[in-house]
């Protein structure tokens, strides 16, 4: 489906002439995209263009230093004009989460889901615990349910994490170069469920990967970064080459 298909769907995020700076190091440069509701974007650019804190600012973890970002929700079982945890489903780079050797299980770590409706001191309720059994069989890991999060290969943990992010039911969800790590097989397994994810749920995706071979085949848009936008438009109408000769172009400046 290309870019211009759906501009007849309703916008979810507007990002308004935002920058960004780590004290003086300056990361984005008068960011301005529109999202709309179903689309599949995949964000690129090399390492230190800004890519992970454009996505957490879009996610609602960081705040812009200029410019705004508009949040608008127009599914019916949502309230408010804001992100909220059910609306916005976030998974951050895997490297992290492997140091948090915590001893909870596969379903510990997808109750975790929950907590942004419930509170973290709260119980679950009998449709919170309905819903984690629904991820846990979406994500295949109904045979792993009872495991340890940090036995599970690079690949599960992903699955895992996915599921937690699926629990809130979110229109949105963001993910932060979830295959690093991950071997060949288990990769174009994860690409499975997330194109299944989007094509069942009608989930708005948006996705930062290092593999721009894969980024140019399975997304319908690319937003290329290097602090600021080089590119954003179609993925066909780039191609692998044209993404390595954005990198070069970024590498040059």
């Amino acid at each position: 489906m290309p870019v211009d298909a759906p501009r007849d769907r309703p916008v979810c995020l507007t990002v308004n002439n935002v920058s960004f700076a780590y004290g003086a190091e300056q990361v984005l440069e008068d960011i301005t995209l529109v999202v709309r509701q179903e689309e599949f974007i995949g964000i690129a650019g090399p390492n230190g263009s800004g890519k992970t804190t454009l996505l957490k600012i879009l996610v609602g973890l960081l705040e812009p230093k200029t410019g705004t970002v508009e949040f608008t929700c127009h599914m019916d079982d949502c309230e408010g004009m804001s992100p909220c945890r059910p609306c916005i489903g976030y998974v951050p780079q895997q490297p992290v989460l492997r140091q948090q050797q915590f001893p909870v299980t596969v379903r510990e770590v997808i109750e975790m889901g929950t907590y942004g409706q419930i509170g973290l001191f709260r119980r679950p309720t009998v449709e919170d615990l309905t819903a984690v059994d629904k991820a846990i069989a979406e994500a295949g890991l109904g045979r792993i349910a009872g495991e340890l999060f940090s036995d599970l290969s690079g690949g599960q943990q992903q699955r895992v994490l996915i599921a937690r992010a699926l629990v809130g039911n979110p229109h949105i969800l963001a993910l932060d170069e979830p295959t690093n790590g991950v071997d060949a097989k288990s990769k174009q397994e994860f690409y499975a469920l997330l194109s299944h994810l989007h094509d069942t749920h009608k989930i708005t995706v948006l996705i930062i990967l290092h593999d721009l071979t894969e980024l140019s085949r399975m997304m319908e848009r690319i937003v290329f970064l290097h602090h600021r936008v080089l590119y954003d438009g179609p993925a066909q109408a780039l191609g692998s080459q044209g993404l390595w000769g954005l990198m070069l172009e970024a590498g040059n400046q």
